[in-house]
């Protein structure tokens, strides 16, 4: 559930298409619209090499072209998501210069990247400012209008990201919005909603688009114990695209749910082999630790507290999973002092989950109760949220909520770190 969002889910596509119309009202369209063919949509999962090379190619013709500059970074900053290649974020930052070089006034694609790149750094306050400039630009942006989105969800405002969602279905349907409706749907606990929004929008769906939503779909049956389901749809996106990074990830968590823990040691080692990425390192650690592998759960949580001792507060809070392992198994006051500057930035679920938890952790239960109450206020299905505040509530006394609240989040487990499951059976 918290990977969700983690990197704002903010995908490729080559044109708005398929749009499944939640809205019942529509805008007309604008006679023209300022964004180019080529766009880059957050929330579609189409071929990103291939647009890559097609805007290089642009690029190396036409080199003065700012608007396939800021596409290229939108498309850099997505790649990141699927390849886990991090240096890739340092080329969207020169491509989005090189574009408000070549046009630094009324450039709705720089704007754009711009905001997609405050979000990579969780500067989600700047992001969303940037967007709503984009769009005063251009208001049927798409890119814009999901950023807009994604923006409002990271900072807590989530009456406001319902209202964003009805503009941005209104002015440019499709598998982004789709997408977002879907995680809202399921941010409320209305898991039914959500998967019946993926399956309408999954029958349009083509190429890396299908594979995206398909993930997404296998993730919620999962969640909902629907497991041959789960491992049905991410048979079919291993034949669209096997190399495909978030469907890898969901077959792990999918062996976890199956308990075939040696597979999804396997599968959890691919993932870190192919994209370093430190919550992955998390999740393959602690399932060493429940298949007494202790040596190799220690080489893996030795890497990560290193990592995190070598950040400051602020860029370990972008990693809301490696400072909830500093608070587990290492270092808690580290893990606070992360969860609190995360606080500052954004103030949704993941982050009040993360400041409650941490909280716990270094002694201070009292107040941790309240985040803990926060991040489950919407009524949102992540084990692990109902699990904490289960466990803080436990530590208070309160016998029955606690034990409501953990029954009600190993029935949500399946899939999540089976550490994090036999700690709250």
């Amino acid at each position: 559930m918290r990977k969700y969002v983690v990197v704002l889910i903010i995908s490729v596509g080559l044109a708005v298409s398929g749009g499944i119309g939640i809205a019942t009202r529509s805008e007309p369209q604008p006679a023209a619209v300022s964004a180019p063919d080529l766009q880059i949509n957050p929330g579609d999962g189409r071929d990103l090499t291939a647009v890559i090379a097609s805007l290089e190619a642009t690029l190396d013709r036409v080199p003065r072209d700012h608007v396939s500059w800021a596409t290229l970074a939108l498309a850099y900053v997505e790649q990141v998501r699927v390849n886990g290649d991090v240096g890739l974020y340092d080329l969207a930052e020169d491509a989005v210069a090189r574009s408000l070089e070549i046009q630094p006034d009324d450039n709705v694609a720089a704007l754009t990247a711009t905001s997609a790149l405050h979000a990579v750094k969780h500067e989600f306050s700047d992001a969303l400012s940037f967007a709503d400039q984009a769009l005063a630009i251009d208001p049927f942006h798409p890119a814009a209008l999901a950023l807009r989105v994604d923006a409002l969800t990271e900072l807590g405002r989530y009456d406001d990201q319902l209202t964003a969602l009805r503009i941005a279905d209104r002015r440019q349907p499709g598998v982004a919005v789709a997408t977002r409706y879907a995680y809202a749907y399921e941010l409320r606990g209305d898991l039914g909603r959500a998967g019946a929004v993926l399956r309408r929008t999954a029958q349009s769906a083509t190429g890396g688009d299908r594979a995206h939503v398909l993930t997404l779909l296998a993730d919620l049956d999962r969640r909902r114990g629907r497991l041959a389901e789960a491992a049905a749809l991410l048979a079919e996106v291993r034949r669209l695209d096997p190399d495909y990074l978030p469907a890898l990830i969901s077959r792990a968590r999918l062996a976890v749910a199956t308990d075939r823990l040696d597979l999804a040691a396997r599968l959890w080692e691919e993932v870190v082999a192919r994209a370093d990425h430190p919550e992955h390192r998390v999740e393959l650690g602690e399932t060493y630790l429940v298949l007494g592998r202790d040596d190799l759960a220690g080489e893996q949580f030795r890497l990560l507290v290193d990592y995190a001792t070598g950040l400051d507060p602020a860029s370990l809070g972008r990693e809301l999973d490696v400072a909830l392992f500093m608070a587990d198994h290492a270092d808690p006051e580290i893990g606070l002092a992360a969860a609190r500057a995360e606080w500052r930035s954004r103030q949704g679920v993941p982050a009040a989950d993360a400041l409650g938890w941490t909280l716990h952790q270094t002694g201070k239960s009292r107040a941790a109760l309240r985040f803990a109450r926060l991040a489950t206020r919407l009524g949102t299905p992540d084990a692990l949220y109902w699990i904490h505040r289960g466990l803080i509530e436990r530590s208070l006394g309160l016998t029955g909520p606690a034990r409501r609240h953990l029954a009600y989040g190993l029935q949500l487990s399946t899939g999540i770190s089976p550490w994090q499951q036999a700690r709250a059976q």
